[in-house]
């Protein structure tokens, strides 16, 4: 059922990233697999996953964020919003679906830990939530990168 789920929703991105006049999209021609996007790493991940509405580089404004039907959330501000300091938990636990603060879990935004525990079946459950732990910490980590502090128009220099 996961499967199915994230197969829909990854074939509406496409299809809003194909017909969007907004933005110019390149579509790969290469098939990419889910399992094999699941395994990419901070950046390659965000781009796969995230970047059809939190954009490139984290503002909001992908190329299906105005399909979406409400204010895609700008990433590039999350540390300013928190006096400087980049918060890893409440980050992982927005993209994992758990924040009551953030709409994960919908069909605009998925619970990408349910996605990331069933992307290979015979795995056991102690296995599979490292992986998808492992998986939103990159992305997660990714987003630290793209820390933008509008004041100063420069990144955020992080406190530790």
């Amino acid at each position: 059922m996961m499967k199915k789920s994230l197969t829909v929703f990854l074939m509406i991105t496409m299809m809003v990233c194909m017909g969007s006049t907004v933005a110019q999209v390149t579509v790969r021609q290469i098939s990419l697999e889910w399992e094999a996007t699941a395994d990419l790493e901070g950046e390659a991940l965000y781009n796969s996953l995230c970047s059809t509405c939190h954009g490139v580089s984290g503002k909001g404004d992908g190329p299906a964020s105005n399909v979406v039907g409400k204010d895609v959330p700008d990433l590039t501000t999350i540390a300013f919003n928190h006096e400087g300091v980049y918060p890893h938990k409440y980050v992982e636990r927005a993209i994992r679906g758990s924040s009551r603060d953030i709409a994960h879990g919908t069909i605009d935004m998925p619970d990408w830990e349910q996605q990331f525990m069933y992307i290979r079946s015979g795995w056991s459950s102690f296995t599979r939530e490292a992986y998808a732990r492992k998986r939103i910490k990159a992305l997660s980590e990714h987003i630290e990168t793209l820390q933008f502090n509008e004041q100063t128009d420069h990144v955020v220099a992080l406190k530790p």
